[in-house]
């Protein structure tokens, strides 16, 4: 595989390793060979990380991703991904100053979604993913609704996302998530979408009334498709 996969990382490290280990035993499942990537890790601060989760874009995280896929298009890079929901509010600005193709997380996710032929769909993410209407947006191409959480849930999962990311979860952060997947439920939602990479982290064993769909997987296997058909 002559490809090479640039990723930005460091956006929730545990989740950049685990994204960039699973892209390799999918691809080298089906190769018999594992593929060249490449990964930049963006020195982000924990004040940044603290910022982001409360819903605040920040002109100096975005010059961080700028400069992060800058030195993946230098590196040669044939396509880049960004394994983090949530920064994906900068990815327009971002293509435009990439010659190398930048894969979306929110469309490839749509695109699942629209594929499982659903209807309504719940979307649990950081404030500012939610904020932005990004899911919603992509979701509405597809003729799908969605079901956010009210705001003081919304408080509660920036919060918690900042202790997935600190390695600080906790069972009661598990149970009050599965509530809420209930109240979307009520709502019609069919599934409901893990739209933070980090929240895998939290419920991916767990039961949840309606069918999870999450985020990092489906953005790997996109990714993993797109290379092994090139």
């Amino acid at each position: 595989m002559k490809q090479t996969i640039g990723i930005v990382g460091g956006l929730g490290t545990e989740t950049s390793c685990k994204f960039c280990f699973s892209v390799n035993h999918k691809i080298k499942k089906i190769h018999q060979q594992q593929p060249h990537i490449m990964m930049d890790n963006v020195p982000m601060s924990k004040e940044q990380e603290n910022i982001i989760a409360h819903g605040n874009a920040s002109i100096e995280v975005a010059k961080l991703l700028h400069d992060s896929v800058k030195r993946l298009n230098v590196s040669m890079a044939d396509v880049i991904v960004i394994p983090c929901n949530t920064v994906h509010v900068f990815i327009d600005q971002l293509r435009e100053h990439s010659r190398v193709p930048i894969m979306s997380i929110i469309e490839e996710t749509a695109k699942e979604c629209k594929k499982k032929e659903l209807k309504k769909v719940g979307v649990l993410g950081s404030s500012l993913t939610i904020n932005s209407g990004m899911y919603k947006e992509e979701l509405e191409k597809h003729a799908i609704e969605t079901v956010i959480p009210e705001a003081d849930e919304q408080h509660f999962i920036s919060s918690c996302i900042l202790r997935i990311i600190n390695l600080q979860q906790t069972a009661e952060d598990k149970e009050k998530m599965v509530q809420i997947v209930e109240k979307m439920k009520d709502k019609g939602a069919e599934a409901v979408i893990l739209g933070c990479t980090d929240l895998f982290l939290l419920l991916a064993k767990e039961n949840t009334p309606i069918p999870k769909i999450d985020s990092t997987e489906v953005f790997e296997d996109a990714l993993v498709s797109k290379m092994i058909n090139q």
